[in-house]
């Protein structure tokens, strides 16, 4: 059989145990044959430790068969702990008296383990869809105070104190339409920009930064032996995930001092080693490792950290969104992280990303001047203050801007004249039809006209759908003057 058998006579003692039985209870049958049933098979309630379950006893009293189907743990003679489901039955004679009872059990642990990991995926994607909801409709907010604060800074000289507020405003607004972005991330809907990358500097910098933030009775250390190594990914994400893990172990030892060590090495794993690393596959990665001498994480808990909104902070100190994060980002970069703690030992975070042979981009930097234009734009959002916003940006910079705030009035508008515009520009989420439903209308109008779909967030559209579908750009809110200002340029000089 593929379970676990053992039976017992009617006093309890062990009269039989299988090969399966042996293996999962580590006990071998010439050593208990006679033995009280209680010190072979140690079934433990899972939410109460402390609670054996007497399986002997219970078919007994009830002369009848027993499933325990609940949460139960089977703990093996050198303590190692399994998830097994047990059905016991009396044995019975040709007279039908109970002679014995037999428990058949199954070890249930993989079983287990994938329905954690389908309630943490649910859990994410619920939060994703709860994110992805406000992502719109706050970066339309953020869209609105940027815009402006680019405007005034334009209208204000550098020696005006109020030059230097609006400033502080513009990088506020910045960090917040990041922030919306992270949270994004771990489910995968934000658009992430994967480029081949040297790791080592991207951690040196975060270090850098950790530095200058974490107090100095937290020693930051460094074991960093890679050197050009290179993985596709968004090097802002892996900052992000450095300064995640490292801000959790500062918060962590903030009472008692310690030390955070940061230890980053190429690694072969082979096809053994990927078996706990669940997405990986065998071959050259860079690990890694975060660790801290805290105070360590509690065993009850440790399987809840990357879960969205849990946190064992004080209120202030976080909102629990840090770990499932950079949960996320790992997932995405096709990486994977495992954590391993106990009370009073630390914790350390260990990061797997697949190694990649390709030469890393050179970034070259754009000019900081904006460019201009004198062509005609229509631009199209059903936010007011984005539409007068936008329209102030754009003529400054010399472009006519003839504006819409509904789908309707911008296919209406563009019919009367279609050769008038050069270029369309669309929010996507708008009352009764998308940015993408009224980018085909126009295009059957007009197919050459070159129309750039403007995004909160979008489930419906990214860069790579919006190329599919013969958009010209897909830009994601909060809009930049200088980016959009680029990216139209671009656009209308290559037509």
């Amino acid at each position: 059989m593929g379970e676990g058998v053992i039976t017992a006579d009617i006093k309890g003692r062990v009269s039989l145990i299988n090969a399966i039985g042996e293996k999962l209870t580590g006990w071998k049958q010439s050593e208990v044959f006679g033995t009280p049933m209680e010190k072979v098979l140690k079934i433990v309630d899972a939410k109460n430790k402390e609670a054996y379950i007497d399986v002997v006893k219970l078919v007994l009293e009830s002369s009848s068969i027993v499933k325990t189907f609940n949460d139960n743990l089977l703990i093996s003679r050198k303590g190692k702990v399994y998830n097994v489901a047990v059905i016991s039955a009396p044995i019975k004679n040709e007279n039908g008296v109970i002679i014995g009872v037999a428990i058949v059990f199954r070890d249930i642990s993989k079983e287990k383990r994938i329905e954690k990991e389908m309630v943490n995926m649910q859990k994410m994607e619920s939060i994703g869809t709860l994110t992805g909801g406000i992502a719109h409709d706050f970066n339309n907010i953020l869209g609105i105070i940027l815009g402006n604060t680019e405007l005034a800074l334009e209208d204000i000289p550098e020696f005006n104190r109020a030059h230097f507020n609006l400033k502080e405003i513009q990088t506020a607004s910045l960090r917040a339409a990041n922030i919306v972005r992270q949270l994004l991330s771990f489910t995968r809907t934000t658009d992430q920009k994967l480029h081949h990358i040297q790791i080592t500097p991207v951690i040196k910098d975060a270090l850098k930064f950790l530095r200058s933030t974490i107090p100095t009775f937290i020693d930051i250390k460094q074991d960093i032996t890679t050197k050009d190594e290179t993985i596709l990914a968004d090097p802002t994400q892996i900052n992000q995930i450095i300064i995640n893990l490292c801000i959790n172990a500062f918060h962590a030892m903030e009472q008692i001092g310690g030390d955070i060590i940061v230890t980053v090495a190429k690694v072969n794993l082979n096809d053994n080693s990927v078996k706990d690393l669940p997405g990986l596959k065998s071959g050259d990665h860079v690990k890694i490792m975060i660790s801290d001498t805290g105070p360590g994480i509690d065993s009850k808990i440790i399987h809840r950290i990357f879960d969205p909104y849990f946190t064992t902070k004080e209120v202030g100190k976080g909102s629990g969104m840090g770990l499932a994060v950079v949960h996320g980002i790992v997932k995405s970069h096709s990486g994977a992280i495992t954590v391993e703690s106990s009370p009073g030992k630390g914790t350390e975070f260990s990061i797997f990303f697949p190694l990649n042979r390709e030469q890393p981009i050179v970034n070259i930097q754009e000019g900081r001047e904006i460019p201009r234009g004198n062509e005609t734009i229509l631009f199209v959002d059903d936010e007011i203050s984005i539409v007068k916003m936008v329209q102030r940006m754009f003529e400054r910079l010399g472009y006519r801007v003839e504006t819409a705030t509904t789908p309707q009035k911008a296919l209406e508008r563009f019919r009367e004249n279609p050769d008038q515009f050069d270029l369309v520009i669309s929010d996507m989420t708008m009352p009764q039809m998308t940015g993408v439903q009224l980018s085909e209308k126009l295009m059957d109008i007009r197919p050459d006209i070159p129309i750039i779909i403007s995004t909160g967030h979008s489930a419906i559209v990214d860069e790579e759908k919006a190329k599919e579908l013969g958009l010209a750009a897909y830009i994601m809110k909060p809009i930049n003057m200088l980016e959009t200002a680029q990216v139209i340029r671009k656009i209308l000089d290559k037509n």
